[in-house]
């Protein structure tokens, strides 16, 4: 199948904050297509402004499709019919542009940008991803979507791919087969009955996945927050992969065997609620403030406290040196000794020099503080251990939950 290039949000999603990146990246890109020729023109005697504009076009069954507009909602479903549908009422124009390779218009379009014009985005010589407009559109079943929109909800149900990216709204996706990769700025994200290879992030709302599971070996399943809850329910893929900056990070049902689950949480606690016969693996990191509350009998395999390397703690500034006056005789104090070198009445010669002033330099030592990590960690098995299970968790608690 071939794809509309686009760029991705990587895997590292905390450590490129995660969200906000991987949000502006796929709306940027979506919004960066170059339109080929006019493939069908939209303009149609007797249509007035307000009026509903449908549009259609046959596509091959495996199509890529994009649609982006300035602000509106967008709702994409898939059908049975090889045929791509769009409809709005408050769009001025629509067009579909065929941007693969193929010059003949007999072949089914395999890449197709759906153009929304409305009259501030006609004056626009570009005229691409500026339409403030409601959009609907139907595509096959096995097709890839890539959607966007800078203020507005989003969603899509019923294909194969979807990639989908908004500025300040909402994103809801159900029944994808193959692939999803969502972000949001301002929103929040809902993922249900899905398959394939996951990524989610938000940096401004929560994420919520249910029941979704891998169609490959090699599927993983993302997710992070900026500031937001995760809540996930029925995750079944071989990798799952979920971090949250500040927000509690939820997981319930079964673990795959031989899965690999890691679970990042900065503030917030991490509440995994499994079957009552799961087996697994634990390797945590937390706070010694915080604890470890299980449900499931442990076995300790070990809890060590890592060993930090010394930090050079620096006190305040040295003291100044310590001038102290020159050593008197015994039994002499200042003042008889001060009298005595009065010079006689005599005519004056040049008076014998001072003693030097005795500086003492501060030889105190400057005392080295070790700081040591505030995280402990904790090494245990439940059962025989079919699924590894990795929690970091800085500030809060951790709880494995029997369902």
């Amino acid at each position: 199948m071939e794809v509309a290039h686009i760029e991705r949000p990587g895997s590292k999603l905390i450590n490129k904050l995660f969200a906000v990146a991987a949000a502006s990246a796929l709306i940027l890109s979506l919004a960066g297509s170059t339109p080929a020729h006019d493939d069908k023109k939209d303009s149609q005697p007797g249509e007035k402004p307000g009026e509903k504009i449908e549009r259609t076009l046959t596509v091959n069954p495996q199509a890529t499709i994009t649609l982006c507009v300035s602000s509106g909602t967008l709702m994409v479903h898939g059908w049975d019919k090889n045929e791509i549908r769009v409809r709005s009422t408050d769009a001025d124009q629509l067009e579909f542009r065929r941007i693969d390779k193929t010059k003949d218009p007999n072949i089914p379009a395999m890449r197709v940008d759906v153009m929304v014009l409305d009259k501030p985005s006609r004056a626009n010589q570009k005229g691409d991803c500026q339409a403030i407009a409601d959009v609907q559109m139907e595509v096959p079943a096995g097709a890839t979507v890539q959607v966007q929109t800078y203020d507005g909800d989003i969603t899509i149900a019923g294909v194969a791919a979807a990639y989908a990216g908004t500025q300040n709204g909402d994103i809801l996706i159900e029944r994808a087969t193959k692939l999803v990769e969502a972000g949001t700025v301002g929103g929040s994200i809902s993922l249900k009955d899905s398959s394939g290879r996951i990524n989610l992030s938000s940096a401004g709302g929560g994420v919520e996945a249910a029941n979704v599971r891998a169609s490959g070996v090699d599927d993983t399943f993302e997710v992070g927050t900026v500031s937001g809850d995760i809540q996930l329910d029925g995750i079944s893929s071989p990798r799952v992969m979920a971090k949250t900056v500040n927000g509690a990070l939820t997981m319930s049902g079964a673990l795959v065997k031989s899965g690999q689950y890691s679970f990042t949480n900065m503030s917030g606690d991490v509440l995994l609620a499994l079957p009552h016969d799961a087996s697994f693996r634990l390797s945590a990191k937390v706070s010694e403030k915080r604890d470890i509350v299980s449900d499931f009998p442990l076995k300790y395999l070990g809890e060590v406290a890592p060993v930090a390397p010394a930090v050079k703690v620096l006190p305040p500034d040295p003291k100044p040196p310590v001038v102290r006056e020159p050593e008197l005789p015994p039994g002499k104090d200042k003042e008889s000794v001060k009298d005595k070198t009065k010079p006689p009445s005599k005519p004056r010669t040049a008076a014998a020099p001072k003693p030097a002033p005795t500086v003492a330099p501060d030889m105190t030592e400057r005392p080295v503080i070790v700081v040591p990590y505030v995280l402990r960690r904790v090494e245990a098995i439940c059962g025989t251990g079919d699924a590894l299970i990795n929690v970091s968790s800085f500030g809060g608690t951790v709880r494995l939950k029997k369902l």
